[in-house]
């Protein structure tokens, strides 16, 4: 059996591999809304995710998602500046 590299799965060439990625930066910001572990009860329980779990979640995606849609991409994207906060 023989395998190729996937040119999708390759990382950035112009980012090394110490380097935070913009997809890193988001899921550490909804893992630190605790999201993952409202989802885990939610499908447990069936009780509803709270809305501004939800929200924050929708939010830190969309940033995300228009970081990485900027050319160039800041190299500051893991400043505070770019992610909206999370509520308490």
């Amino acid at each position: 059996m023989k395998f190729r590299v996937i040119d999708g799965g390759k990382v950035n060439e112009a980012m090394s591999a110490d380097s935070p990625t913009i997809r890193a930066e988001a899921d550490r910001r909804i893992k630190a809304t605790g999201y993952e572990q409202w989802r885990v009860r939610s499908l447990a329980t069936g009780s509803p995710i709270p809305k501004s779990i939800q929200f924050s979640k929708m939010q830190i995606e969309f940033v995300a998602e228009k970081l990485e849609q900027l050319n160039p991409i800041p190299g500051d994207f893991t400043d505070d500046r770019y992610w909206p906060t999370i509520g308490a």
